[in-house]
């Protein structure tokens, strides 16, 4: 045997197991008519399912920040009647208005219409954290708490209990949103109107408002 069929035997007698080449780390090795892409597509997935996670997490937590923390304002109203509730304003402003319900996020009632002196209720608005329509602020109706009297506070005096109960509805609401007194405003203060009534005295109230938020 001549030396050059020597070589040709020794170098066919090497097997590629024989070296055990691979790249750093994890990464996959293909072999010839693999896919690389499916490779690729592997280690894409985590970044896909972090983002989304991501996206998921800046929109609810977005979404609670506008439904939670926006609010700046509590303006108080009277309706300028001594009748009504929740329900029978939300038709009087959805039938002559054209609103989709009522103006108000709560409503403190006077004791008419099935109601009781100083019950407070809940609208859906409110529920829903969406802006009212008791302004013509429209900065003030998306960043503002609208509370309205049943009652027209230009013609008598707020009854004791219906005075109690807003008062208490105040307080809880400026303690929950961080509103301090003087953001707790009469209509009349934004806008050209008589509205809450002069029986009404924002100044003292905003005082009352500040004794009880300083008890301890």
């Amino acid at each position: 045997m001549d030396y050059a069929k020597k070589i040709k035997k020794s170098k066919s007698s090497i097997r590629r197991d024989d070296f055990d080449i691979r790249p750093p780390g994890d990464m996959p090795v293909f072999s010839k008519g693999s896919d690389y892409r499916s490779g690729r597509r592997f280690y894409q997935r985590p970044v896909f399912f972090i983002a989304l996670a991501a996206l998921v997490f800046i929109f609810f937590s977005g979404r609670y920040v506008w439904r939670e923390m926006r609010w700046r304002y509590i303006v108080i109203h009277h309706t300028a009647s001594d009748y009504g509730s929740l329900e029978y304003y939300r038709k009087l402003h959805m039938q002559e208005r054209g609103w989709p319900d009522v103006a108000y996020h709560f409503i403190v009632n006077n004791g008419s219409d099935d109601t009781t002196v100083g019950q407070v209720q809940e609208s859906e608005i409110w529920q829903s954290r969406s802006h009212h329509y008791s302004t013509k602020n429209s900065f003030v109706n998306y960043f503002g708490i609208a509370v309205v009297l049943v009652g027209n506070f230009e013609n008598h005096s707020v009854p004791a209990v219906q005075h109690e109960a807003l008062l208490n509805l105040t307080v809880r609401l400026s303690r929950e949103y961080g509103i301090p007194p003087e953001r707790i405003i009469g209509h009349r203060e934004i806008w050209a109107t008589a509205c809450p009534g002069h029986r009404l005295n924002m100044a003292e109230f905003r005082e009352d408002v500040k004794t009880a938020l300083n008890r301890p």
